[in-house]
Order: C-alpha cells, then sequence, then structure tokens
C-alpha cells in the first residue's frame, strides 16, 4: 500500500471513530447528536420539499449544501473520502467473496422515488439515507431499520460495498449534479426516472392507508408536527437524546408509522423542563423547541379509566397521580370521605407522572396519557 493510500485510509478510519463518538455519544452538547444525519442534502431537500419550507435554517442547511457544491465539482467525493458508512461497508473488501448478489443498480429509482413521493408530502424510503441509517448505531441493534448496517455488512462479505454501488439514493445525488456527468446519468437513468416519478408519487397516496391502524395511537415526542409519522427518517437522534429513556421504537400501526419513535411511559417520564429531542431532530419532524414552549406543549391529555381506579372503583383513599403531577392537572372531587382524581384537561400537558406513578394494577394502569396530534401550546400554573 502507498504511503498516499495510507493516509487516506487512515483519515477515513479517523473519520469513522469520530461519527461513531458522535453517533454513540459522548461529553458533547447535546445538539451534536444531529450532526451526522444532518449533513445529508438527500434529507434536507426532500424533507423540504415535503415540508413545503426551509425547515433547516442557515446553520444547518449550510454543511449539506456545501456538500452538494462539492460533489458539482468532484463527484462522489464525500463517498469516497468522507461518508463513515461507506467506509464501514468498505471494511470487509478484503475478504470479500466478490459474489453478485444483487446485479441491478437500484441507486436511481431509490434516489427518484424519494423525491417525488416528497412532492406529495411523504418522502418514502427516505429512511434509507445512509447518514440517518448511520446514526442508528447509537442507540445499538434494533429491529426494522436498525437491522440495515449489519445486514449490509455481512453482504459486503459476498458482494463488496453492494450499498454504496447499488443501492445508495445519496450516492448517485452526488453524480447527478456533478457537471461532467450528470447529464449522462439522467439519459442513461431516464427509465428509472420515470419509474420514480410513477411509483413515488403512488407509494405518497398508498402507503398511508396500508397497514392497520394502532389501537393505542402513540403519544409523539414535544414538538412533533402533524407530518412526523411521514416526514420522521427513524434516524433516532431523539431515541438517544432522551435522559428518561421514554422515547422507544414503535412496533405496530400503518407503514408510515412503523419503527417511528414514540413515547412509552412504563418507566419514567417526559420532565417538565426538557427539551433535548427538540435539539437534535433533522429533519425538522420535531420542531425546535425553548424549555419555556416545551412548558407550555400540550403533547396529550390524562384520562382516568374509573373502573380500573383505587379511588373511584374500590373506594381507596389514592391521590398518588396528583403527587407526582408537576402541572396541577389532578384536581380533587369527593365522594363521601375518598377523594378521587379528576383531570383539568386545560392544565395536562401529557407527560406522563401520573400514568407512570399510578399504583392501579388489577386490570392495569388506571391514568393513561391520549395523544394530541396536533400538539397545542397552553398557559397555566405549574
Amino acid at each position: 500500500m502507498s504511503k498516499v493510500k495510507a493516509s487516506r485510509t487512515a483519515v477515513r478510519l479517523l473519520l469513522l471513530a469520530a461519527a461513531l463518538f458522535f453517533a454513540i455519544g459522548g461529553p458533547l452538547p447535546v445538539w451534536l447528536k444531529r450532526l451526522i444525519p444532518a449533513l445529508s442534502p438527500l434529507t434536507t431537500v426532500a424533507e423540504s420539499i415535503a415540508q413545503r419550507a426551509g425547515y433547516a435554517g442557515f446553520f444547518w442547511a449550510l454543511p449539506p449544501l456545501t456538500l452538494l457544491v462539492l460533489a458539482f465539482w468532484k463527484g462522489r467525493f464525500f463517498c469516497q473520502h468522507l461518508c463513515p458508512l461507506g467506509t464501514l461497508y468498505s471494511l470487509p473488501q478484503k475478504f470479500s467473496l466478490k459474489k453478485k448478489l444483487l446485479p441491478i443498480r437500484l441507486n436511481a429509482l431509490i434516489f427518484w422515488l424519494v423525491m417525488f413521493s416528497s412532492v406529495f408530502g411523504l418522502p418514502a424510503l427516505l429512511f434509507l439515507d445512509p447518514l440517518s441509517t448511520f446514526n442508528r448505531i447509537g442507540i445499538g441493534l434494533t429491529w426494522g431499520p436498525g437491522l440495515l448496517v449489519p445486514a449490509f455488512l455481512l453482504l459486503s462479505f459476498f458482494q463488496p460495498q453492494v450499498w454504496c454501488t447499488h443501492l445508495c439514493p445519496l450516492g448517485y445525488g452526488f453524480d447527478l449534479v456533478h457537471r461532467k456527468t450528470g447529464k449522462q446519468v439522467f439519459n442513461r437513468d431516464r427509465r428509472q426516472f420515470l419509474a420514480g416519478l410513477g411509483i413515488g408519487g403512488a407509494a405518497a397516496l398508498i402507503l398511508p392507508k396500508v397497514g392497520k391502524k394502532s389501537a393505542n395511537p402513540s403519544v409523539l415526542p414535544p414538538g412533533a408536527t402533524v407530518k412526523f409519522a411521514k416526514t420522521c427518517t427513524r434516524c433516532y437522534a431523539c431515541v438517544s437524546a432522551c435522559p428518561s429513556k421514554i422515547i422507544r421504537i414503535k412496533s405496530g400501526g400503518g407503514l408510515t408509522e412503523l419503527s417511528m419513535p414514540e413515547l412509552r411511559f412504563d418507566h419514567g417520564i417526559c420532565e417538565e423542563f426538557c427539551n433535548r429531542c427538540s435539539q437534535v431532530c433533522p429533519t425538522g419532524a420535531i420542531r425546535t423547541l425553548t424549555q419555556s414552549q416545551k412548558h407550555s406543549t400540550q403533547i396529550g391529555i390524562a384520562r382516568i379509566e374509573k373502573e380500573k381506579c383505587l379511588a373511584w372503583a374500590d373506594n381507596e383513599y389514592c391521590m398518588v397521580c396528583d403527587e407526582y403531577c408537576s402541572y396541577g392537572a389532578i384536581e380533587t372531587e369527593w365522594h363521601g370521605e375518598i377523594a378521587c382524581p379528576v383531570i383539568n384537561q386545560k392544565l395536562c400537558r401529557g407527560c406522563g407522572g401520573c400514568e407512570n406513578a399510578c399504583p392501579a394494577v388489577r386490570a392495569g394502569k388506571a391514568l393513561l396519557i391520549h395523544p394530541l396530534n396536533p400538539q397545542t401550546t397552553i398557559e397555566g400554573k405549574s
């Protein structure tokens, strides 16, 4: 190996180590957890189209735009020298069996499918963006989109860098904007362009209707937009950033909801002034909230199932929910000498404090948080 090649390899490995540090988390400001997925021009462009707005702002839009300008001059420079996922998939190259498991290149089809479905408000397959894919390493091995990295790492032992050469939509996007090859690439793949147009539009219209609707709609992170399920790329930066570990990965619902983040209050609550998840979302699926805005955001409303409540059903004294409510949303209704809880919906934020603390176990929790979509902003005592 020449010294130049060895130096390039060393730099790539160093960048891979740095990217792993950002994805897994270290002693850094929490907002840096969004750094890796926020670099992607594919995500930035597709999400801006889908949301009909430049959600990223100048600060976060500048890095992906810089990569686009770089691609105009250097093509896949990012893929060949900087991309952490590309470096990771190149590691098994020396040991690869060099088989052709996937002979057809689908990069262009995936790229155009993402673009055209974004026009209809649902950037289908955007979870395949390599930088969002890499960021999932931060939460360990999970099912669904979390299996992409180990699956393609394994496939690389059979077909070298099959992801980069045959599937990566971001790499194709860099080819497309290259000033020397852009027109040739477009002409060569015009069939895939038209297929992407047709399939992308159909996917955006059909996918929201496919699959069973969840019997229990998800409570979404504070700041989640009405298009959260459609515009979330499943990078799981919010899952990694949540200090209470209550943002989990959904396992059911329709295809647009599959594997999306949701709030569950089994082992924690949405802390009163915590806004970390809104600081790390790279797509605008969760809008940025200040701590004050988070405090006033109503993500759901608690409801009491009286047949399960120790006070309402069993005439036992229990106002544990009131003790754990940070917003003064639990009021008292007296039935004889028994104090029974009542929810003031104008004050409840849906933080899950009451659900988490509820001691009822005979038939399950007596308090459950029912989500609001869209979320609302309220003012009240705390």
